[in-house]
């Protein structure tokens, strides 16, 4: 039975980031500052019924990571988290060295040495911080192009914000159009997004094939898509298209 989607929200009803308690681990926290004003303040979990946790920003504001991973080795130690603009879905780190010191790395890209703060200067940047949930309240769902390398992208809100709210883009890399949406229906198939202009069509493929079938379609002509894959194009999608301008990452800059 078809179902029908929510639609994108209009841009000014977009989610933000929330604010986030950290009364209970506020004691704690690790801060660290890098020579180009980022702050990155972290809660490394010793026990393993914690979660370890990170924020970063370059002002007042401070986003929560997306921990991926975390190790520790005697004193040493490290917390992996997402960084969608960083090539083959390498994660961005920061990590206490064997040698005492801190460092961030994004892959080489954008590594830095981090000076861990102690004491009042520590006390005051965690109580005039705003401390809030990722940046990015959105996750990629569908990437495609065509021969001609226009890429169609869709988007929706993430689970903390109910995960429906799609958007649609197309164009070549750097100028992407949002496209109007009338109507999203998903069933057993797959799910066809319509919007003014066409419908972007994903159609789940028969049992053993491995590749889903993309069309745009408008009016009577249908032009085939490639199906990219959403994490090994990820630096694509949220650094070349355009679309999004910040992610509050610790790899943000590369």
């Amino acid at each position: 039975m078809a179902s029908s989607v929510a639609f994108a929200q209009p841009k000014d009803t977009e989610p933000k980031p929330s604010p986030v308690d950290i009364k209970d681990i506020r004691d704690k926290l690790l801060v660290f500052q890098d020579k180009t004003g980022g702050t990155y303040v972290v809660y490394f979990a010793d026990d393993s019924g914690s979660s370890s946790r990170v924020w970063y920003g370059t002002g007042k504001q401070l986003y929560e990571q997306i921990v991926i991973g975390r190790s520790r080795d005697g004193d040493s130690w490290s917390v992996s988290t997402w960084a969608p603009r960083v090539a083959e879905i390498r994660p961005g780190q920061i990590s206490k060295r064997a040698d005492g010191t801190f460092e961030k790395t994004c892959d080489g890209k954008d590594d830095a040495v981090l000076a861990l703060l102690t004491g009042d200067k520590a006390k005051a940047i965690i109580s005039k911080s705003g401390f809030f949930s990722s940046a990015l309240v959105r996750r990629p769902h569908l990437f495609a192009r065509d021969d001609s390398g226009v890429y169609y992208y869709v988007d929706h809100l993430d689970a903390a914000h109910g995960g429906k709210g799609f958007r649609v883009f197309i164009g070549k890399k750097g100028a992407m159009k949002q496209m109007s949406l009338t109507d999203v229906a998903s069933d057993s198939a797959g799910q066809v997004f319509s919007t003014k202009t066409g419908d972007l069509r994903l159609v789940n493929t028969a049992q053993g094939d491995t590749k889903p079938n993309t069309k745009w379609i408008r009016g009577e002509k249908k032009t085939d898509l490639i199906q990219l894959d959403l994490d090994v194009n990820s630096p694509i999608i949220f650094k070349d298209l355009g679309i999004y301008k910040f992610t509050g990452t610790v790899c943000d800059n590369i």
